[in-house]
């Protein structure tokens, strides 16, 4: 067997986010959005305390 080297770079370059999301429908942007947020908010309180921890 002879060894055989992976790229680590894609063959296509992947298009900047901005251009990407102008593809997408703005209601799905939205929904991914608020899931997006929804995750983040759980992550900064597991506990669901509503406390920030800072104070």
């Amino acid at each position: 067997m002879q060894p055989v080297q992976l790229s680590l770079l894609p063959e296509e370059v992947p298009a900047p986010p901005g251009i990407v999301i102008a593809r997408l429908p703005g209601t799905d942007v939205a929904a991914a959005v608020t899931l997006l947020a929804s995750l983040i908010a759980k992550m900064a309180d597991p506990a669901g305390t509503g406390a920030t921890g800072g104070e």
